[in-house]
C-alpha cells in the first residue's frame, strides 16, 4: 500500500517465509491460465482486484475489519492473515462466464479462506471463512441435492452440524473452473495447477431474514472433486485492505 506506513503487525506477517519452491510457484510470479472465451468479455476478478490495486501473491497479507471479533477469537476489530495460494475460480451462465478470486490463507491464523466476488468493485464482497468439520460438508452436501431438485429459488434448511440452525439456500453454481495463480494450499488439488484448471462448483446459503442484509454465509466449494464446508462473514470491500510484499524486478 504505497504511501502508507505499514503497522507493526502487518510487517511481521509480511516477513513471514513462504517456501517459494512449494507447489512450483514462488516469485516467478503469477501461473498461466486457460480461460475458456467469454462471450460478455468481461474478467470480474481481474476488474476487483486492480481497483483493489493488483493481483495478489502468496506471502501478501490481507487485513479485514470484521463486525464481530468475538467470533473470530480475536481482542481488536482489524483482522490480518498471509495468503498462502491465491486462485481464481469461474461460473458459466446465459451471459458469459463470471470470474472471482479466492484465497487460501497461510495455517494457523484463525481463518482460512477470502474470496473476493462481484459484478462491479462498487457491490463486490468480500467472505473470510472459516473451515467447519467433514460432517458439515457431508451435510451441506446433502442439502445442495435437495436444493437442486426444489421449484423455490430459496430454501430453508436447518443445519444439525454444530447446532448451526436456519439457513436460507439461495445458490447452487454448477460446471464450473478453477485454477491456482500463485502459491500452494493443502486445501486445493495438485490438478488446479495445471493452466486448463479443474472443475468447480458451490452451494451457498445465507443466515438470517434476507439475502440483502445477510453478514454470515455457509458455502461448500468443491473443487475437482475435494469439498470444504465454509462459515463466512460477509464484508464490503471498504473494510478489505491488501499489503502487499515486495516483488522481483519486472514482476
Amino acid at each position: 500500500m504505497t504511501g502508507q506506513s505499514i503497522p507493526d503487525r502487518i510487517k511481521r506477517l509480511l516477513s513471514r517465509h513462504l517456501d517459494p519452491a512449494k507447489g512450483g510457484a514462488g516469485d516467478r510470479g503469477p501461473r498461466t491460465i486457460r480461460r475458456d472465451h467469454d462471450p460478455d468479455s468481461v474478467d470480474e476478478a481481474l476488474a476487483v482486484m486492480q481497483s483493489l490495486g493488483g493481483e495478489v501473491w502468496a506471502g501478501d497479507v490481507v487485513q479485514l475489519e470484521t463486525e464481530d471479533p468475538t467470533f473470530w477469537g480475536a481482542q481488536s476489530w482489524e483482522l490480518s492473515f498471509v495468503v498462502e495460494c491465491a486462485c481464481i475460480a469461474d461460473i458459466g451462465d446465459q451471459t458469459g462466464n463470471f470470474s472471482f478470486s479466492i484465497f487460501f490463507l497461510a495455517p494457523d491464523q484463525g481463518a482460512d479462506v477470502l474470496i473476493v466476488e462481484g459484478d462491479l468493485p462498487q457491490t463486490a464482497r468480500a467472505y473470510l471463512g472459516t473451515r467447519g468439520p467433514d460432517a458439515l460438508t457431508e451435510e451441506l452436501r446433502g442439502l445442495w441435492q435437495e436444493y437442486l431438485v426444489s421449484p423455490d429459488a430459496q430454501v430453508t434448511y436447518d443445519v444439525s452440524t454444530d447446532g448451526l440452525g436456519e439457513w436460507t439456500a439461495y445458490a447452487a453454481r454448477e460446471n464450473g473452473r478453477f485454477w491456482v495463480r500463485h502459491g500452494s494450499s493443502k486445501l486445493v488439488p495438485q490438478t488446479a495447477f495445471s493452466p486448463d484448471g479443474v472443475a468447480y462448483r458451490d452451494f451457498s446459503l445465507y443466515y438470517g431474514d434476507n439475502l440483502g442484509d445477510a453478514g454470515w454465509q455457509l458455502r461448500l466449494l468443491e473443487i475437482g472433486g475435494f469439498g470444504h464446508a465454509f462459515q463466512m462473514e460477509a464484508l464490503p470491500l471498504s473494510k478489505l485492505k491488501i499489503w502487499r510484499r515486495e516483488r522481483p524486478a519486472g514482476k
